[in-house]
């Protein structure tokens, strides 16, 4: 693929590239911040060998394209390796309004806590160190914004009552449970746990999507329940994608093992597989073929498509921008694959995207997607 590339650059040196290979070097050209100037002949071979000490491993991204052109051109995975963004159509319309979308910013961390008494708690303007004292279990902002329980004294395990975290739109955050389970929290999701663990299990409920890191526990099983299933482990790694608005509930276990039960019956899950709960047949399967990266890119602020359509991408930019989308026209069905940063600003995403017979207007927070 590197070969492929340098194919391509030389080829552009050499002046024998066509339109849409100038312009596929010409705008990755323009993403490298030691650019002096215009992109021209000689600008680009004067930097070349720059350009290649800094495409190692670790600063290749992959940007979105169609589907469709995969298809067409191979040279497609070249694009990407070297993290262009392009359209199919140069010389379509603008896409989008883009001072407008300048300035809605990515999510950040922040939550809100309500406590068993129903005080509510603003976690991204609460001050580090002590924020409750429940039944003898201090609850407390740490320094890197991570909310953890510390228990001060043995809880009184008669006692009933529940915490609830949840992340707005625009919100991610990590908690750490009061049996020292770790919980990351993506975008819009809300998490409901009791402060003191029953003897016998640990239940949660959650709303949305998390990533589970369950401390070991053997005489208490760790549950996990969702509207359509619950996942029972007594220690292990797993991520659970249970938004509303998604027609498919996604259990992926990353280490030890897990059981997913639904009305349909059950079923037990070993690390790299993943369980899919329809939404219509309440039917539960298991892929044994899971792109653990993709499944886990949220949590380490990507977004990661593959194969997706337009409004499954809009779903996901939704609840990280905070914004509504609404649809006007016939909306394309192509397919995307590629990653995006999650700390861009939308302006720079719907850039990076360019997405082929689409426009998109932003008013407020309101989207409209237009289709031919």
């Amino acid at each position: 693929m590197e070969k492929n590339a340098k194919k391509l650059l030389d080829k552009y040196l050499a002046g024998n590239c066509t339109p849409e290979e100038i312009a596929i070097v010409e705008d990755w050209y323009l993403q490298f911040p030691f650019q002096k100037g215009a992109p021209n002949h000689s600008i680009i071979a004067s930097s070349k060998q720059e350009v290649w000490n800094r495409l190692s491993p670790r600063n290749r991204s992959l940007k979105l394209v169609t589907v469709k052109w995969l298809a067409i051109a191979a040279s497609i995975v070249v694009c990407m390796i070297l993290g262009i963004y392009f359209t199919l159509q140069r010389n379509a319309a603008p896409l989008i309004a883009k001072t407008e979308l300048k300035d809605i910013l990515p999510g950040k961390r922040k939550a809100v806590l309500t406590l068993a008494d129903g005080t509510v708690v603003d976690l991204d303007d609460a001050k580090n160190g002590q924020i409750a004292n429940q039944n003898g279990i201090v609850i407390r902002k740490a320094k890197n914004g991570q909310l953890e329980y510390i228990i001060e004294e043995i809880p009184n395990a008669t006692v009933i009552g529940s915490n609830t975290i949840s992340t707005p739109r625009g919100g991610q955050y990590q908690v750490s449970l009061p049996d020292g389970t770790k919980v990351w929290l993506n975008a819009a999701t809300t998490l409901k746990y009791p402060y003191v663990f029953a003897k016998n299990e640990r239940l949660v409920e959650l709303n949305g999507e998390a990533y589970f890191e369950v401390s070991k526990d053997h005489t208490r099983p760790f549950k996990v329940k969702t509207d359509a299933q619950t996942v029972e482990v007594l220690g292990t790694h797993f991520n659970i994608n249970a938004y509303s608005d998604e027609n498919i509930v996604k259990t992926t276990l990353l280490e030890g093992a897990v059981k997913v039960s639904a009305t349909s019956g059950s079923v037990n899950l070993h690390p790299g597989e993943q369980s899919l709960l329809t939404a219509n047949s309440a039917r539960l399967s298991i892929n044994k073929q899971v792109d653990i990266d993709k499944e886990m890119a949220w949590k380490n602020n990507i977004f990661s498509f593959d194969n997706d359509d337009l409004q499954t991408i809009m779903r996901q930019i939704s609840r990280w921008y905070d914004v509504d989308v609404v649809y006007q026209g016939k909306i394309t069905s192509e397919k995307y694959v590629g990653e995006i940063p999650k700390n861009s600003n939308l302006a720079e995403v719907f850039k990076i995207l360019e997405l082929n017979h689409v426009h998109i207007d932003a008013k407020g927070k309101v989207l409209t997607v237009t289709g031919n």
